[in-house]
């Protein structure tokens, strides 16, 4: 049975541009742009054309901040979307921030869950959300979730917007 790790902060769902630079599971060198899915103070989700090694380690450099930092693999997870997998990973200097983001105080609630903002397309009302890592990903690649407003009853698309403390 796997050994349970509390999460240190929470971790939001947040698409950034980043650049990966590492050696591939073939032991080739690569460059390659990428996005997050999820990020925290501590580690981010991936989606990355390449195939890694758990353990390994990668440098990411965040486009928005133009900082970087030193990575190891933790694991593949979640399912593949076309030619993409998505990689679980560990900042090895949390206190570096590539991000540039204030974390939330950490939340029971974040241990199995990643916070997701979600927009009204009629009114504009925002929502938090603490979704689980499969409906993570099919908010992603959908764009959103089809749900109703209880400020202006309109039904719609919500849109996955950056998270914003409310």
């Amino acid at each position: 049975m796997p050994e349970f790790h509390p999460r240190r902060s929470c971790r939001l769902a947040l698409s950034l541009p980043i650049r990966v630079y590492g050696t591939d599971y073939r032991g080739k060198d690569f460059t390659e742009d990428a996005t997050t899915l999820v990020v925290s103070l501590h580690g981010a989700k991936i989606r990355l054309g390449r195939q890694l090694l758990p353990e390994q380690e990668v440098r990411l450099l965040s486009h928005p901040t133009h900082r970087e930092a030193l990575f190891r693999v933790v694991a593949k997870v979640g399912g593949a979307e076309g030619r993409y997998t998505f990689w679980g990973v560990e900042c090895l200097d949390p206190e570096e921030n590539i991000w540039g983001l204030h974390f939330p105080q950490l939340q029971s609630k974040d241990q199995g869950s990643v916070r997701v903002m979600v927009q009204c397309p009629a009114c504009s009302t925002r929502e938090l959300l603490y979704v689980d890592e499969l409906l993570l990903e099919t908010l992603a690649s959908t764009g959103g979730i089809m749900r109703g407003c209880l400020v202006c009853q309109a039904s719609g698309l919500w849109r996955l917007i950056p998270y914003q403390e409310v």
